[in-house]
């Protein structure tokens, strides 16, 4: 038998490790495979999933469409302008189907609910307002979102609500109420259907009467509405009567300037609202040219959730370390909105939370003298005015300096048709005072300048 150890005998390769154990061929791969394969993943990146929502994309604006709410005793005349100086024809929708020349500021009589819509470069910078002796309203987009903070439904103090519908189809409407105690139930505003190219109004007195102070937020379920608020005070037997529109909010913040008090004492009256769900502490200052201070013996204000509530002012703007104010700002600890009611001279305005302007915003002027008042500057930056008379022709530019906490007041030019304000390097609050005879006071919007078309592709199965 031949000896498996002798030298004549090949045994097969063998591998021996460090301690002397053998590794065979299976055992190698048993180490290679996963090694490698780690290796193979590692060098394999994963597949991004595509993104499902893309966001708009913003174009030039083509297309503007601008409701001018019907008009009260005295207010029947609309101008319209572009604040660019651009000219064409505007097309009139309501009330009845006709087209307007524009060149500078075109005026022009209309009674009852305007619509009007500009194309191409007349789009950009479409403005419009409806004015009288001692009422004025910019005519604005309808928005999908707004609010309107001290509407009343008394016999003294009442308000109607104003939805006009500027296309041919139906459009909805809800219309959430806030009084004192809590939302109010309101059947009358609930899912109201405004058909194309009509006007609705609900007399609140009649849908919903109280003597408190109330908040509307008035939300477009389907379709596009022009939505604007009548306020009208009425003291019984032969005291003051008047009335105004009331301009609305966007959205409640935390923080907001009401900016234009005319500069004559008066009744003033706060109201806010707070659509949260926790209480909110509210902070008063008020707003001169000088400084914003909180008063000595200013309290602090509780909203409830879900709830309005009235503060009256008269007394602390009326006292001396008020004296000059421009305007009250109100900081709160949960988003409200806001609104100051005045009642001075026998004339009724408001001075609303007025948008802040980050780029530029512009007017249409009423007829009459007209102040700019501007608040609310975030950091240290410049405004720039440029006012335009009815034919287009530059008359006034100024530069105004922009500091935290200060405020300025300027009165504009007579024959001015149309302010155009730009700010840079800080965002600001701006107002429009006009009159006398009586106060009409206008937030500046920023100007809409671009168009947004919603990203739309088709959807993979």
């Amino acid at each position: 038998m031949t000896d498996p150890t002798s030298p004549g005998r090949r045994s097969a390769p063998a591998i021996r490790g460090a301690l002397g154990a053998r590794i065979g061929p299976l055992e190698i791969l048993a180490v290679l495979v996963p090694l490698l394969t780690v290796l193979a993943l590692a060098l394999v990146r994963p597949v991004d999933e595509p993104s499902s929502t893309h966001p708009p994309t913003d174009v030039p604006l083509t297309r503007a469409t601008l409701v001018c709410p019907a008009a009260l005793p005295g207010t029947g005349a609309i101008a319209l302008a572009n604040a660019d100086g651009a000219t064409g024809d505007v097309t009139v929708r309501l009330p009845d189907e006709d087209t307007v020349a524009l060149a500078g500021t075109t005026r022009t009589e209309v009674k009852a609910a305007f619509v009007a819509q500009a194309e191409g470069e007349l789009a950009a910078g479409f403005l419009a307002v409806r004015y009288g002796d001692t009422s004025a309203v910019a005519c604005s987009a309808p928005q999908p979102e707004q609010w309107f903070t001290g509407v009343g439904a008394a016999p003294e103090h009442s308000s109607t609500l104003e939805l006009v519908n500027p296309d041919g189809g139906p459009a909805v409407a809800d219309v959430t109420v806030l009084g004192p105690d809590g939302p109010v139930e309101v059947p009358a505003l609930r899912g109201v259907t405004v058909p194309g190219g009509r006007t609705m109004r609900f007399d609140l007195a009649d849908v919903v009467p109280t003597r408190d102070d109330l908040a509307l937020h008035v939300l477009v379920a389907r379709g596009r509405l022009g939505i604007d608020v009548v306020d009208q005070f009425d003291e019984l037997g032969a005291g003051t009567r008047s009335q105004d529109w009331l301009p609305s909010q966007s959205a409640a913040d935390t923080s907001a300037y009401l900016l234009g008090l005319g500069g004559k004492p008066g009744d003033r009256t706060l109201v806010l609202a707070n659509p949260g769900e926790s209480e909110a502490r509210v902070e008063l200052k008020v707003v001169t040219k000088q400084s914003e201070f909180t008063p000595a013996d200013a309290d602090e204000i509780r909203v409830a959730p879900g709830s309005t509530e009235t503060v009256d002012l008269t007394e602390l703007l009326r006292s001396g370390a008020a004296a000059g104010a421009l305007g009250v700002r109100v900081d709160a600890t949960q988003p409200v909105t806001a609104s100051l009611r005045s009642v001075a001279g026998g004339d009724l305005s408001h001075a609303v939370a007025g948008a802040r302007v980050e780029a530029r915003a512009a007017l249409a002027i009423p007829r009459g003298p007209a102040r700019l008042v501007l608040s609310g500057a975030d950091g240290v930056g410049v405004a720039t005015y440029v006012v335009t008379d009815r034919n287009g022709k530059e008359i006034a530019r100024q530069r105004v300096e922009l500091t935290p906490g200060l405020a300025s007041r300027i009165k504009l030019p007579g024959k001015g048709a149309v302010v155009d304000l730009t700010v840079r390097r800080s965002g600001v609050v701006a107002a429009l005072e006009v009159g006398p005879p009586g106060l009409a006071v206008l937030p500046f919007p920023e100007l809409v300048l671009d168009g947004r078309v919603a990203d739309v592709r088709p959807a993979l199965r």
